[in-house]
């Protein structure tokens, strides 16, 4: 039943006349007002309720979760290591990781992760770590290397696990990029002028054979420390904790040592082992 004046649309809504002196609506298509937006709805459509609501979009399958939880149990690593440990994570957290997040690992298999570090791990690929990484899983050395995170699986926050960074680097200029994190590990120092100098900590460890040419790091603020290795244009670097089993290991340091000496780890020669080991393994 119709009001007169008023104009039903091709929606079903009815619309009231445009005031005298005054524009109507914008019309449509077939002279009606566009449906969207306008008029004033005097119930629903004709021939029953309202159209159902469009369904959602598909779920895409992904690592989400994963990643969520090994960031999570990164964080309670830091937070129950003490103040250190968290102002290293607060002062190097920030934007997040870059492009490439999900997935399995394509630098190497689960089955080589938990073979080499002992026990059972979810490996997931990262893509560039950026920022958020650089204090909680070793983005000392190939910070811009597309990586996958391992954490041991079935870890609560009462038993840490263990972690680890596989970075993987393929160019070119591997042996020039091995060199400048070599000079890197050993620690920087810059004059900036006017009696200001910039440096950075040292974190080398020591030189091992491995590959064409390899070093080891000392430990970062979780206590992982790892190894570079290069093999012709593949530059893989392997951080670690497995070696302290989770636990936040004793730290050694000479306290007659130059300020920017690198601080080492009672963990840091076993997690070079096990780097070295599983850096044999990337392809």
């Amino acid at each position: 039943m119709s009001t007169p004046g008023w104009t039903q649309g091709p929606d079903g809504r009815w619309y009231p006349p445009a005031p005298q002196g005054r524009p109507g609506p914008p019309q449509g298509p077939g002279g009606y007002p566009p449906p969207p937006g306008g008029g004033y709805p005097l119930g629903p459509p004709m021939g029953g309720g309202y159209p159902p609501p469009p369904p959602p979009p598909p779920r895409r399958g992904s690592n989400t979760g994963k990643i969520v939880a090994i960031v999570v149990v990164v964080l309670v690593v830091l937070i129950g290591a003490g103040g250190y440990f968290a102002y290293r994570a607060v002062t190097g957290l920030a934007a997040g990781v870059t492009g490439g997040a999900g997935g399995e690992c394509p630098a190497v298999s689960t089955a080589d992760v938990n073979s080499v570090l002992g026990g059972q791990f979810d490996v997931v690929a990262m893509g560039g770590i950026g920022s958020i990484a650089a204090p909680m899983l070793d983005g000392r050395v190939l910070p811009d290397a597309e990586s996958c995170w391992a954490v041991q699986s079935g870890q609560g926050t009462e038993d840490l696990g263990k972690l680890a960074r596989i970075a993987r680097y393929s160019g070119g200029d591997a042996a020039a990029r091995f060199a400048t994190e070599l000079q890197n590990a050993h620690g920087t120092s810059e004059d900036r002028g006017n009696g200001i100098t910039v440096s950075s900590a040292a974190y080398f460890n020591k030189s091992v054979e491995a590959g064409d040419e390899a070093f080891c790091t000392t430990g970062d603020g979780t206590g992982s420390a790892g190894a570079l290795v290069r093999r012709g244009d593949l530059l893989v670097y392997v951080s670690t904790t497995a070696a302290g089993e989770g636990k936040v290991p004793d730290i050694r340091f000479d306290p007659d040592a130059d300020p920017g000496a690198a601080v080492g780890f009672a963990t840091d020669d076993g997690n070079c082992d096990l780097a070295v080991a599983l850096a044999a393994k990337v392809r």
